[in-house]
């Protein structure tokens, strides 16, 4: 026998029992750290809503029970842009006004090509309008069918500060977050 497998032999086996058991209890903790932060962001989100529609506040620190900043939740705004709500109305009138271009394509109904529309969407984004300018007349024309309105919803990021993760997860280790993280070890089988 060769030292090397010498060596491993000597080396302890993890038992399947003890993986297994270690796989179900990480997929537990993973599903309930999902509900929980699912839950919490929603709530955090509307009380940064309501707080900077309140005073203008857009940004809160995170705390730890011992008085550490570790990280600073700020508020996103979301977008607004032009989406199509009547492909059809819209492919119409792109036929009427521009009848020499090859921008549309006839299949049961009318439509505008994707190259084309992406181009029209994105003037009408940079004009914050449903308006086009033809290029060739210089009329401003009003494009049926799409309206300006949110594209991404305001949300809010976290910031972590340095050392912020390794200052959380020593608290996490000493118990200090128990009250924080009671919602992962409730009971309530989901499945």
């Amino acid at each position: 026998m060769s030292a090397e497998q010498q060596a491993a032999d000597e080396q302890p086996v993890e038992s399947l029992r003890d993986l297994a058991t270690q796989e179900a209890v990480l997929k537990l903790l993973a599903e309930r750290v999902a509900a929980a932060q699912k839950d919490v962001k929603a709530r955090t989100q509307k009380a940064l809503d309501a707080a900077q529609k309140r005073d203008g506040t857009e940004r809160v620190g995170a705390y730890l029970p011992t008085g550490e900043q570790v990280a600073t939740i700020s508020l996103r705004r979301g977008e607004t842009g032009p989406v199509v709500t009547d492909e059809e109305a819209l492919a119409r009138w792109v036929r009427q006004t521009w009848p020499d271009q090859e921008w549309t394509e006839t299949r049961i109904v009318r439509t505008v090509k994707p190259w084309r529309l992406a181009e029209m969407l994105a003037e009408m984004d940079a004009a914050s309008a449903a308006k086009l300018v033809d290029k060739a007349t210089g009329e401003v024309l009003d494009v049926p069918g799409v309206v300006i309105k949110p594209t991404r919803a305001r949300t809010h990021g976290i910031t972590w500060r340095t050392g912020g993760k390794d200052l959380t997860a020593a608290a996490w280790r000493t118990g200090a977050l128990s009250g924080q993280l009671a919602a992962l070890t409730s009971s309530g089988d989901a499945g």
